[in-house]
């Protein structure tokens, strides 16, 4: 891939994860700023990354038929527009719903970005790159965002996404106009370019696995912020915290799976990156003092971007039309949207201390989703020994 397309597929990827990099210091200035509960504010992020789940579902049989511009610029106005109709609301309901809209622009962006990943002859190493760039300005934002907040409230943040996005769009014009021909890379092992069902049963286990992980992913991000507070931490350090957390350990997880590639399979990235998931969020809740805080997000960053890569090329592996990377997004985005839902009323109900344990279970159930796939790769795809004989 010529540099020019690699800026531009990490820009969709910036403005596609835009909504999800500011979720802790929006839930925290719609409590501090606009005086929702802790529960409304949860349900705000929720709806918003279930517009970005409604809108993979529809984009699902399309986007890799579509010009791939035109979809980048459809998502980016939706965006930008979304955004600064934000900046006039401050109503709970309207709130929750012109969010609704921003979620689904983002998943437009997303999805071109997607189609062109599933494509790659080895599609890790790109996913790998394009996490690592977006963990680099998840850490450097999240620590200006609270200065935003303190200076314009929530209009700053998002007429800032709205910046990025107008700044992204001059990255369009690089991208592949169409989508390249879907014939099966001849790389592949026998059996994925055979007419195969396309949700096998084990497919659809990873499929599961993405929902739980992100369910767990999502109920911790949205409250990260708020159990940084709760432990004394002004929400100032929190977001350095968070930032440095994402710029620091997320972009050495995420790289570190560039540099390994399959050398280790496709068995351990999954065992360690899912096990490392359970003990950062256990931390994150019980520990008590700011350190241990400190280092639980630096775990909860190496793991889960350490992890990401392998999940998005094990389901490139399955079909490289980006069909299935495109459902696997829709079930992080709705584990995403249902994780602050449920640590909502849980929250509000019992403390804090339950979303560590809505998460660790999460991941656990995604670890006994995901090994029978990455076990049924690892013994027989060619695809695998070549990289590995190649590494």
């Amino acid at each position: 891939m010529r540099f020019r397309e690699l800026l531009a597929v990490n820009a969709l990827s910036i403005v596609g994860n835009g909504c999800l990099v500011v979720q802790p210091i929006v839930v925290g200035a719609l409590v501090d700023h606009l005086g929702y509960t802790e529960r409304q504010a949860g349900f705000v992020a929720s709806v918003e990354l279930a517009g970005l789940a409604v809108a993979f579902v529809l984009l699902f049989a399309v986007a890799h038929r579509i010009n791939r511009s035109v979809l980048a610029y459809a998502g980016i106005a939706t965006v930008v527009i979304a955004n600064i109709a934000a900046c006039f609301i401050h109503q709970f309901v309207y709130m929750a719903l012109v969010q609704f809209v921003v979620g689904m622009g983002c998943s437009m962006s997303f999805a071109a970005y997607l189609t062109i990943g599933a494509a790659e002859e080895h599609p890790e190493n790109l996913f790998a790159i394009v996490n690592a760039v977006s963990i680099a300005y998840s850490g450097l934002f999240l620590p200006i965002a609270p200065a935003i907040v303190a200076a314009w409230q929530l209009p700053g943040v998002f007429l800032t996404l709205v910046a990025i996005a107008i700044v992204a769009s001059a990255t369009i014009r690089w991208l592949p106009a169409a989508p390249p021909q879907q014939a099966a890379p001849a790389h592949l092992s026998k059996g994925l370019r055979s007419p195969v069902p396309l949700l096998s049963a084990h497919v659809i286990m990873v499929l599961l696995m993405m929902l739980f992980l992100y369910t767990g992913h999502g109920a911790v991000w949205a409250y990260q912020e708020r159990i940084g507070v709760s432990l004394g931490m002004p929400s100032s350090v929190v977001g350095k915290w968070l930032g440095a957390s994402m710029l620091i350990w997320g972009v050495i997880g995420s790289m570190l799976a560039r540099v390994l590639g399959m050398r280790l399979g496709r068995i351990w990235p999954q065992t360690l990156s899912l096990g490392i998931s359970i003990i950062a969020a256990l931390l994150l809740v019980f520990g008590t003092t700011p350190a241990i805080f400190a280092f639980a997000c630096g775990l909860i960053a190496l793991s889960w971007f350490y992890g990401l890569p392998y999940q998005m090329g094990l389901l490139a592996e399955y079909d490289r039309r980006g069909r299935l990377n495109m459902i696997g997004t829709t079930m992080t985005t709705s584990g995403c949207a249902l994780g602050p839902a449920i640590a909502a009323v849980l929250v509000g109900s019992v403390g804090h201390w339950t979303v560590g344990v809505l998460a660790g279970a999460c991941y656990l159930a995604g670890l006994i989703l995901v090994l029978p796939a990455a076990i049924e790769l690892a013994r027989g795809s060619p695809a695998l020994k070549q990289v590995a004989a190649e590494g």
